[in-house]
């Protein structure tokens, strides 16, 4: 009788041992997905916060397209007169309210590094015989992240543009 006592006691540590053991095991299993799943949810996190940015880039370059519209026409007309594209350049690519580098108030959220952001091409493609026009806008974003990699985001705008001549 004395034997199935101890018995028995043994046999609860043992179940005791075993379902910690499981339980540990299942802990662990659980914390490294959860730390595979932060790295990404900070990549998608920044990413969209890039693809916010760059449209924004867009939406500046096609805001100063309708307001100076003589003066866009005026440097193609120029580049294509002495075959030099740096005065369309100057107006649209290389324009310093078009380049934004280490901005430090669109920082990464988890990282102090700056996003940098540039109009990459700024064109209009013209027919003619519609009298239709179309301007193409592409605007990049990017920084590093803290692990070291590069991430950016390309965003490409069409907008469909209607010339009309007015008449005096």
């Amino acid at each position: 009788m004395i034997k199935s006592r101890n018995l028995k006691k043994g046999s609860a540590i043992a179940f005791c041992l075993t379902f910690a053991t499981v339980l540990l095991v299942m802990g662990m299993a659980f914390a490294r997905l959860t730390m595979n799943n932060k790295k990404q949810t900070v990549q998608i996190d920044e990413r969209i916060k890039l693809d916010y940015l760059a449209q924004g880039m867009t939406e500046l370059a096609i805001l100063k397209f309708q307001l100076y519209p003589a003066d866009f026409y005026a440097c193609i007309e120029a580049s294509s007169k002495y075959k030099k594209d740096e005065y369309l350049e100057k107006f649209t690519v290389r324009s310093e309210e078009f380049t934004i580098r280490n901005d430090k108030n669109s920082y990464s959220s988890f990282n102090d590094t700056g996003i940098n952001l540039q109009i990459a091409s700024f064109t209009i493609f013209t027919e003619n015989k519609w009298k239709d026009e179309v301007l193409y806008v592409e605007a990049t974003a990017n920084y590093t992240d803290q692990y070291g990699k590069i991430i950016n985001k390309t965003v490409k705008r069409v907008v469909n543009l209607e010339r009309k001549s007015h008449e005096p």
